[in-house]
């Protein structure tokens, strides 16, 4: 029976995932809420039959998992568009960092119809120059429908290194490598990734190939790594700190050095472009315009309201990343040689997320890999209630006009998110520390 348990499982999840990415609109929130709900919750039924399951038949489901969503055009991001935007203006001989699409919508250089699906056209581009290199590999064809799944192909290409290595690394800190199916399965991961096409992919493969080779003593090879990630999405430069008393002083710093240089070799082709200016531009508007889904910040933001009357972002964006620089610094300063690398890493993305003034549900994706390596389960709960933030473009808001893009956030799910994920981290910090207490008794 759970033989068949098993198969029936595996193909409600194959239904669930097509009907989720190719027939739900985004502003159908009822029903992408329902739907997601019951899809994790196979998930979760499938996870708990692991032992039924061989590790190439977990690499393979996986793999089938995301091909499923091949054909898709994303149903719950428009970034694609800023993808294929970006590419095609490389393709017409123009810098895509030194624009706003605002101004060349004005000259009618690229069509009107991909211009209407941007969702950032008064933002310079903010993707590094490997981003850059796919787009315009993606922009090759007039079709939108094939750039899209030209972009897919290599995002899936990442997420088969990635179910490879995480076998792997597994292996390593000898867990079980079918936990592998806590990545493989993921809902949440499958969707962003594979289905809606962020680029976190490549930061998980490149994190685990890090790690991976940090682990068999090739400290140049993981810096490389390392590096690489960085030239795909700037903010696993603040992993360099989990790295400190890993190694000692020299090693360290020749470490970072190279990290650094083969980040900074990436955006070689570029140094001539204004791509330092778009992405320091863009950065800098991040930090003091954008706010989604954050929790100590939204705290902050009320006290804001009461003692200045308005909105504080514009120095409380910054201010707080300040302080979430310094609390990763201090922690990796303090933690216990002898704490793994991904936990390490772990700690160290959520205090930075902590602090951030938006935390789009993808972002957390790599905390998951990283909490699969530190057997922690909280990432997989946030995992799942992260992907409720998508009930605030229900079409109640689009049809009745409460805010031009459809969406009004709802604040008492982020309560809920963040009291539900605080509360079970701190009970699975006070099971470890019982546990380590009858380890050493």
């Amino acid at each position: 029976m759970k033989f068949l348990g098993k198969y029936i499982g595996l193909l409600l999840m194959g239904v669930l995932l097509i009907n989720i990415s190719y027939f739900t609109f985004r502003y159908e929130s009822f029903h992408l809420i329902v739907q997601y709900i019951v899809l994790f919750v196979l998930y979760l039924f499938l996870a708990n039959q692991k032992k039924h399951f061989s590790i190439k038949e977990l690499i393979a489901l996986g793999i089938l998992f995301r091909l499923l969503l091949l054909l898709l055009t994303p149903n719950l991001s428009e970034d694609v568009y800023r993808f294929l935007w970006d590419g095609k203006l490389w393709w017409e001989g123009i810098d895509a960092y030194a624009f706003l699409p605002s101004e060349l919508a004005r000259q009618n250089i690229l069509s009107a119809e991909l211009y209407a699906q941007l969702n950032s056209p008064n933002y310079y581009s903010i993707y590094p120059p490997l981003n850059q290199l796919i787009f315009a590999v993606g922009a090759v064809f007039e079709n939108t429908t094939l750039g899209i799944i030209t972009i897919r192909l290599f995002i899936i290409l990442a997420e088969i290194g990635s179910l490879i290595l995480l076998t792997k690394v597994l292996k390593q800190y000898r867990k079980d490598p079918k936990l592998l199916i806590l990545y493989a399965f993921n809902p949440l991961v499958i969707l962003e990734l594979s289905g809606n096409l962020h680029f976190e992919a490549f930061v998980i493969l490149f994190l685990l190939w890090a790690i991976y080779e940090f682990e068999k003593n090739r400290s140049s090879k993981s810096a490389l790594a390392l590096g690489l990630a960085i030239s795909f999405k700037l903010l696993p430069l603040l992993l360099l700190a989990s790295f400190f008393r890993k190694l000692n002083l020299k090693q360290y710093i020749k470490f970072i050095l190279l990290a650094c240089l083969v980040a900074a070799i990436t955006f070689l082709p570029f140094l001539f472009s204004d791509a330092l200016k778009g992405i320091s531009t863009s950065t800098s508007l991040y930090f003091q315009n954008f706010e989604f889904n954050a929790s100590l910040y939204y705290l902050v933001r009320e006290i804001g309201f009461t003692v200045k009357g308005y909105n504080i972002i514009g120095t409380a964006g910054p201010l707080m990343g300040i302080i979430a620089f310094s609390g990763m610094v201090i922690f990796n300063i303090l933690a216990s040689s002898k704490m793994k690398l991904p936990e390490r890493m772990l700690w160290t993305y959520m205090i930075y997320f902590l602090f951030a003034t938006t935390v789009h549900p993808w972002y957390v994706l790599p905390i998951l890999v990283l909490g699969i390596l530190s057997h922690y389960k909280f990432p997989v709960l946030w995992s799942f209630l992260v992907f409720f933030t998508y009930w605030g473009y229900n079409q109640f808001f689009t049809y009745w006009g409460y805010n031009q893009l459809g969406f009004q956030e709802h604040l008492g799910i982020v309560v809920v998110e963040y009291i539900s994920l605080m509360i079970f981290i701190v009970f699975e910090l006070i099971n470890k520390i019982k546990t380590n207490r009858q380890l050493y008794a």
